[in-house]
């Protein structure tokens, strides 16, 4: 029986110590850490190079599996569990509009544009489309907190980031489902006709709500037992681990519903039913030990996303071999995106009352903001060659870096000083009212 070396023991312990270091840095000098992990994770691609006993560090990387059934289950759950019940209802209409018909809208906007002006077919360009749709929850998540986001500010882009992740995947899925049929056509463009697409919304909802229903019911089965478990606190943290990761295994792997939405599922029906059976003590043990697992899994991610950008890139070519292209994605991303949310603006606030509505400055701040990170990257590596040919694999890829490089670096960056410009300061309470 082969055992895994140590030496890779040793990498993650080292790189954890890295991350946590880097993040005491990173806070002293008010950069955000997230942000910050990324430029630390490509300088430690770089010593790999530069050192033979560091030359592992090449060679470690994020992919899909890991991003999916490692990472993702401990963000989505951690949030569930700290929704406000209140405020999301307050805000329930912009945020599935963003994150249903948005993404939607996006994925069809991105993917014929990068048809027409780059050279990716449009089976490519659509797949691309839908696995760029998604505003990354680690990336909003973790750099809202950091900056100190007003109470409803963050409820909009959180609750639009975790409800997105799920809708991207399934859009992703089903766009995938779709170039598979076409390449046993003549024509494979007439794959994409109206009976075909007529029957998205369908697939859509099933999977999306079916996950949502598997994650609920594992969440109200966790809660029984969690009445009869005396109130052991390690019992019951160790409990909400296990029923975060099953909904979404569960959910995503067997029953080929929406993994996210079944953890985000779990996490709602936790939270609720925390607050009847479980004592004040218990529950912030278990919101605590959550947020110490988001906290180091944001900060993995971050820090990997580094090293598999170089890595991605030192292996499908420099991205300035491919700038065209790269530049043609990032403005049909940002236009798609201040196109879907200056419409879900408009709609939103003639019905909404006068203190509802979303203001300007509030939608600039949720246009800048739409993060792309480790989830486009999961969707893009996982592209088959059966589906799209290897140039056009490699192209795809390259654009995703491209444009995740572009968020995270010039618009996480920015980000804050556009929030102080706005009068979103971070040193606002929660509720402090937004500036109209």
């Amino acid at each position: 029986m082969r055992d895994f070396p140590v030496e890779i023991v040793a990498c993650f312990v080292g790189l954890v110590l890295v991350a946590l270091f880097a993040s005491i840095v990173f806070r002293k000098l008010r950069f955000p850490c997230t942000i910050g992990l990324v430029f630390v994770g490509m300088a430690l691609f770089k010593l790999g190079g530069s050192f033979e006993s560091l030359h592992l560090l090449q060679r470690v990387h994020l992919t899909p599996n890991f991003i999916l059934y490692i990472l993702l289950p401990t963000l989505i759950f951690d949030a569930a569990i700290n929704l406000d019940a209140r405020e999301l209802m307050r805000n329930i209409v912009p945020i599935l509009a963003l994150a249903a018909p948005g993404v939607l809208a996006v994925t069809a906007i991105v993917g014929l544009l990068v048809a027409k002006f780059t050279v990716l077919g449009l089976n490519a360009a659509m797949l691309f489309g839908a696995l760029i749709a998604t505003t990354d929850t680690a990336a909003v998540i973790a750099l809202f907190n950091e900056l100190g986001a007003p109470k409803r500010l963050a409820m909009l882009v959180d609750g639009e980031s975790l409800f997105n992740d799920a809708t991207a995947i399934v859009i992703f899925d089903i766009v995938a489902a779709i170039v598979a049929g076409s390449l046993l056509l003549p024509d494979p463009a007439a794959a994409w006709n109206l009976d075909t697409l007529a029957e998205v919304p369908g697939k859509f909802l099933l999977v999306f709500c079916g996950g949502g229903l598997v994650g609920a019911a594992i969440g109200w089965a966790l809660m029984q037992v969690v009445r009869v478990s005396h109130h052991d606190p390690l019992i019951e943290v160790g409990l909400t681990t296990v029923v975060a990761y099953a909904a979404f295994i569960v959910a995503n792997y067997y029953c080929k519903f929406s993994g996210v939405m079944a953890a985000c599922g779990v996490g709602i029906v936790v939270n609720y039913y925390g607050r009847r059976f479980l004592a004040a003590p218990m529950r912030e043990a278990i919101r605590k030990f959550w947020s110490f697992a988001a906290f180091m899994a944001n900060s993995m991610i971050f820090l990997l996303l580094g090293l598999t950008q170089s890595y991605l890139i030192a292996n499908v070519g420099r991205l300035r071999d491919v700038a065209g292209a790269v530049g043609v994605a990032i403005l049909a991303v940002l236009a798609s995106r201040a196109l879907i949310v200056g419409l879900t603006g408009l709609g939103y606030n003639a019905f909404a009352k006068p203190a509802n509505r979303l203001t300007r400055p509030m939608l600039a701040i949720m246009w800048w903001g739409g993060l792309r990170g480790a989830l486009p990257i999961a969707l893009a590596v996982s592209i088959g060659p059966a589906l799209v040919s290897p140039a056009e694999r490699a192209l795809v890829v390259q654009l995703t870096l491209g444009i995740i490089l572009f968020t995270l670096l010039v618009q996480g960056t920015t980000l804050k000083r556009l929030m102080r410009r706005f009068g979103f300061h971070a040193v606002a309470p929660a509720n402090a009212p937004e500036p109209e």
